[in-house]
């Protein structure tokens, strides 16, 4: 045995650990997460609600108010952007 070979057996190389299924290896792990990654953001998303149901509800109503706000602010923009092109 050479010395390479004996260094590659020292940090636990084998046969089955190779360029190509490194590359295989990799490839699937793209896929895993390319999968994972919907579901991963839904998870984000259901993360950031307070462990209160009460809380939850003001975090709610909080939300609808901010949209009820912005889209009451695209109402006028819309509006002024209508008047003054006419």
């Amino acid at each position: 045995m050479n010395w390479t070979q004996a260094l590659l057996q020292r940090v636990g190389y084998t046969s089955d650990i190779n360029h190509g299924v490194l590359m295989e290896m990799a490839e699937h792990k793209k896929d895993l997460e390319k999968k994972t990654k919907p579901i991963l953001d839904t998870l984000r998303s259901y993360q950031d609600l307070p462990p209160d149901k009460a809380l939850a509800a003001l975090a709610i109503e909080d939300k609808r108010r901010q949209y009820a706000a912005a889209e009451k602010y695209l109402e006028d923009v819309l509006h002024s952007a209508l008047i003054n092109t006419t």
